[in-house]
């Protein structure tokens, strides 16, 4: 009686292999697909006409609006596109969820108030997964930036827009749907110079952590407003009509403040005109000036701004700190409105922290053993349990619960 199955010779072994490479290859670009959702988003952009040239204000605005329908897609933009010829170069994208402009069309194109505003279409396909802590909104406050030159705040009585733009950059955070949780801002002078820190002082690295302790926030953002001077145009003959050019530039550094460590900068800078004379006292809380041209411009770096820090902090750690003991076990400072739920698990960390024997402040944890699971849930905290028997006298008031 002849097997109803043959054995496979050498040839119909590699064919097999082959066979099946294919197989879960296949499978594995379907489930990419599937994980990948393509989408039709309306966004608009802006951007200010310097010297009358609609073409580069027209190329900014649109760059502008791409930008808005990567970041509403859920795709986060690491670096602006390019465009070239009225289309887009692929290359010179790049979104961390792999996200991806197909092409997309001009909808609509408006002149108001010295600014080009552009309405488009794309066609854009992202990843639907970005990392696990997206879904976790990041404990956040903000101190009020500093100015640089606080000389050129005297044309047009902008002394107090330090506070106005870090009050109106906090709504814009405390207004984001996901992401982040602006617990506050510090109106304060703080002694804490963001430039110093940027070129390797570890001086206030300490007054770093005990701000974010203080603000009980892991991450921190402090700034400055670098620039506000003014450009005459024309001629000696023709300046005294034509309005000048205002600059702004502002730099944000983003802090880790359960370490101290610098996590980012990034400069924003822009220009518009500026339409008041010299001795108007415009201010920089008036509605007038929010509504000018260079307030505009001012307002369009601040909600970019905005955008950034979510983009940042959207794969960023979670970290809570152990804030009290309670029976069921210890009560963390991260709940509900961080995203925090049942049966989610964090691993604590015992702080040890030291001074090394040049009098320099070292971070140091060790870990506990086993994990943590959440067991209740409060508005701004939660209750953590030990999954392997691990005692909780052994977890202090000040450790770390890291999200697992």
């Amino acid at each position: 009686m002849k097997p109803l199955i043959r054995p496979l010779g050498a040839r119909g072994v590699r064919l097999f292999k082959v066979y099946v490479m294919k197989v879960v290859l296949l499978s594995t670009l379907l489930l990419a697909s599937l994980s990948a959702r393509a989408e039709l988003i309306e966004a608009q952009g802006s951007a200010a006409i310097l010297g009358g040239d609609e073409i580069y204000a027209r190329e900014q605005a649109t760059r502008d609006a791409l930008r808005q329908a990567l970041l509403a897609s859920g795709a986060s933009v690491s670096s602006i596109q390019r465009l070239e010829n009225g289309s887009l170069r692929s290359e010179q994208i790049q979104i961390r969820s792999g996200g991806d402009i197909r092409q997309y069309r001009l909808k609509r194109e408006e002149v108001r108030n010295g600014r080009m505003y552009i309405t488009l279409v794309a066609d854009i396909q992202a990843e639907r997964q970005i990392c696990q802590t997206q879904h976790y909104a990041k404990d956040l406050t903000l101190v009020r930036l500093r100015m640089r030159y606080p000389d050129q705040a005297s044309t047009g009585a902008l002394d107090d827009m330090p506070a106005d733009l870090s009050r109106r950059l906090f709504e814009t955070l405390a207004a984001a749907p996901q992401g982040v949780v602006a617990r506050q801002w510090l109106d304060e002078n703080l002694r804490i110079d963001p430039l110093h820190l940027q070129q390797g002082d570890r001086s206030a690295l300490e007054e770093i952590k005990a701000l974010s302790l203080r603000t009980d926030s892991q991450y921190l953002v402090l700034g400055s407003i670098d620039d506000l001077s003014l450009e005459p145009q024309g001629n000696q003959l023709t300046s005294w009509y034509e309005d000048p050019i205002r600059n702004f530039r502002m730099q944000l550094y983003l802090f880790d403040g359960i370490n101290g460590s610098l996590l980012g900068r990034k400069e924003y800078q822009g220009r518009a005109n500026w339409t008041f004379s010299k001795r108007e006292l415009v201010g920089s809380n008036s509605g007038q000036f929010w509504q000018s041209s260079y307030g505009q411009e001012v307002s369009y770096q601040l909600k970019e701004a905005a955008q950034d820090i979510i983009a940042e902090l959207a794969c960023a750690p979670v970290t809570a700190r152990i804030v009290a003991q309670h029976e069921r076990g210890p009560h963390i400072s991260l709940g509900r409105r961080n995203g925090v739920k049942l049966g989610d698990q964090f691993r604590v960390q015992h702080s040890a922290d030291f001074i090394d024997p040049y009098g320099k402040s070292r971070v140091m944890r060790n870990p506990a053993d086993g994990l943590f699971e959440v067991v209740q849930v409060f508005e701004d905290g939660a209750i953590i349990s030990s999954q392997n028997k691990y005692s909780p006298f052994n977890v202090q008031i000040g450790d770390l619960a890291v999200l697992e």
